[in-house]
């Protein structure tokens, strides 16, 4: 710590910073006096449990290998369903290599919902919405609840996407009458407020963020990027 009180300015603006991701995330309250009052150590500290797992959590999920696709394709003919299905999954943001890939899975098996919910996600990323409409209705007519509701969520974006709002509405409502997953909240939220419907469109990102008090120290760090999101959109919809 000699460092931090040889160098006060740096001190200074370390502790700053922490005191503004604290704001920005509004963790619980004690994290602010541990900053304030410990100082440097007391922001290292902060850093070193709040900081660091949070953005390690969220680049690991937007970290994609750099194998080429066109070379995976080809490696499909020789794979096994499974390895097939986890190369699908490495392409998910390349959605043409994506959908080439899960396709080989399901023609050996069409009924396999893992691969069909992964293909209606990159035929929707890849402005399909149709096509991927067609996929996500056959896994969620099967698995209402598949992937923990990830599927019924998709599809709910799918029908959006089409153009199909009273579908995406009503998928919307199925998914928060059985849990409440963030991304329902938000999804429900954008499409309310495009329809005009602000006050509605505020009380589903208030939901969001009034259950973040109870939630896991875990959990929080994953709802962070929602947290976040609704608070933009409440600011735009103010």
């Amino acid at each position: 710590m000699d460092f931090f009180y040889q160098h006060w300015y740096f001190a200074t603006a370390f502790q700053a910073a922490m005191v503004i991701h604290w704001v920005r995330t509004r963790l619980e309250s004690y994290w602010l006096w541990v900053i304030l009052l410990l100082g440097p150590p007391g922001s290292v500290l902060y850093l070193i449990v709040e900081v660091l797992p949070g953005i390690t959590l969220e680049t690991s999920r937007d970290r994609t290998p750099r194998t080429p696709p066109r070379r995976l394709v080809r490696g499909v003919q020789r794979s096994t369903p499974t390895e097939s299905e986890n190369r699908a999954l490495i392409l998910l943001r390349r959605s043409i290599g994506a959908i080439e890939l899960y396709g080989e899975v399901i023609r050996r098996d069409p009924q396999d919902p893992d691969s069909l919910f992964g293909r209606g996600k990159a035929l929707l990323a890849s402005g399909r919405a149709a096509d991927a409409v067609r996929d996500l209705e056959t896994v969620v007519e099967r698995e209402p609840a598949h992937a923990f509701h990830g599927a019924a969520l998709a599809l709910a974006e799918a029908y959006e996407a089409d153009g199909r709002d009273d579908k995406a509405e009503r998928t919307y409502r199925a998914i928060l009458g059985r849990t409440t997953v963030s991304a329902a909240y938000y999804g429900y939220a954008r499409l309310l407020a495009k329809r005009g419907e602000n006050d509605e469109a505020r009380a589903q990102l208030q939901s969001i963020l009034a259950k973040q008090p109870g939630l896991p120290r875990y959990l929080r760090r994953q709802e962070r990027p929602w947290v976040r999101k609704a608070k933009a959109m409440l600011k735009e919809l103010a």
